[in-house]
């Protein structure tokens, strides 16, 4: 017949290597997380740094803009181009006014 503390002591290791393997999966689980959440951080902060394009007319210029007319295709890629549409100069600051100059 078996011996019932040799089988029941093979059972608890296997059992503890198993648990280990699951902490351990956990953690490098853990550890790609933070690593992802570093990754997108840095991908943002360097999306910020990038130039803004300068306007080539001025804040508010799509309010003075015919509306049978189509918006100029330079307006398209600005990122203000609702504010301009809107007229919220509050909180937006005109952009290259000088251009103009």
């Amino acid at each position: 017949m078996a011996d019932y503390g040799t089988l029941f002591q093979l059972i608890l290791a296997a059992l503890t290597f198993v648990i280990i393997g699951m902490f351990f999966i956990v953690y490098l689980m853990i550890v790609g997380l933070r690593q992802e959440n570093r990754l997108r951080a840095r991908e943002r902060v360097s999306a910020e740094k990038e130039p803004m394009h300068e306007c080539v007319h001025f804040f508010g210029y799509l309010i003075e803009y015919p509306k049978n007319l189509p918006i100029p295709e330079e307006c398209f890629g600005c990122v203000k181009t609702i504010e301009c549409m809107n007229g919220q100069k509050d909180n937006v600051v005109e952009v290259a006014d000088s251009a103009s100059h």
